[in-house]
């Protein structure tokens, strides 16, 4: 949040309705702003794609699109593999940043199936946020283990994520 906020002030964080409770507490701390898109499917129990299309079909460039990873939160749907390519498209054509939160990888259909959809993103936008929890798939629940990764464009671009993270991480809890 405090990188997101640094680097575009007024940026608009989409998050998944529903989503994991703690997201917008978390992400609007600096004052982000939020809108929200449509994702699950009650009657199907599975994901709204037509729906979370025609919402993030309004996200601007500049915008952040919060994803999760596998096994969402709270709803247990996901993206399959041909939708992830279909957000892919879509952030490439209009500008927003996908934001993965994987905190589960590992616990829906394997290793490598959870991280399937993030590996397309990585592979296709050259811009990136992740935050990776291994705090479930490695037992350690209560530690909060995990990474923050941004993906930078190029080499100045991730000199500069670099420097803000470390600004962040002073201010914010000093130096783990």
């Amino acid at each position: 949040a405090e990188i997101i906020n640094a680097a575009n002030p007024g940026a608009r964080v989409w998050v998944s309705d529903p989503t994991w409770p703690v997201h917008i507490p978390l992400l609007g701390s600096v004052g982000l702003q939020f809108e929200t898109y449509r994702y699950y499917d009650a009657a199907t129990h599975g994901v709204d794609f037509d729906a979370m299309v025609e919402d993030l079909g309004r996200a601007s460039a500049g915008d952040v699109v919060l994803l999760h990873g596998c096994c969402h939160n709270p709803c247990g749907a996901d993206l399959s593999l041909a939708q992830w390519g279909e957000i892919a498209e879509m952030a490439e054509a209009q500008g927003f940043m996908p934001f993965v939160d994987i905190a589960y990888q590992g616990l829906g259909d394997g290793l490598e199936q959870d991280a399937a959809g993030l590996r397309l993103l990585a592979d296709r936008l050259p811009e990136l946020i992740v935050a990776a929890s291994c705090s479930k798939n490695m037992g350690l629940y209560r530690e909060r283990t995990g990474a923050t990764i941004f993906v930078g464009r190029d080499q100045d671009s991730a000199e500069a994520l670099v420097n803000q993270s470390l600004v962040a991480a002073r201010r914010v809890y000093s130096m783990p």
